[in-house]
């Protein structure tokens, strides 16, 4: 009975805590947020149905084919070579020396 009221009030002292706004947040807020209008909700319905449902347009069509050529292209070239061939080849030619030149080294007992 004893454990109640300490158990009771800290109970109560943790839920204050989650009351109060971070000083850190509240001046992260510019004016200009604090004094902008509410967001405006729009109806979700579209995004919701099915994708058959959705009909767009010709001109939205063109504009979402030409967005996916463009991504198409983007990771064409982000999947080709990093560096070209000959500087792939000086590349192992270089850690080839290096590799010769550690072991030469390790013969010598360094």
């Amino acid at each position: 009975m004893r454990l109640v009221l300490p158990i009771a009030l800290s109970c109560l002292s943790l839920a204050m805590t989650g009351c109060n706004r971070p000083p850190e947040l509240e001046a992260a807020i510019t004016e200009e947020a604090r004094a902008a209008p509410a967001p405006k909700l729009t109806d979700i319905r579209m995004a919701l149905a099915p994708a058959e449902t959705i009909r767009l347009d010709e001109a939205e069509q063109a504009r979402m084919a030409a967005r996916g050529a463009a991504l198409q292209d983007r990771a064409k070239a982000a999947t080709g070579p990093v560096i070209s061939a000959a500087e792939a080849q000086d590349a192992q030619e270089r850690a080839a020396r290096l590799r010769q030149a550690r072991a030469a080294q390790v013969a010598e007992g360094h």
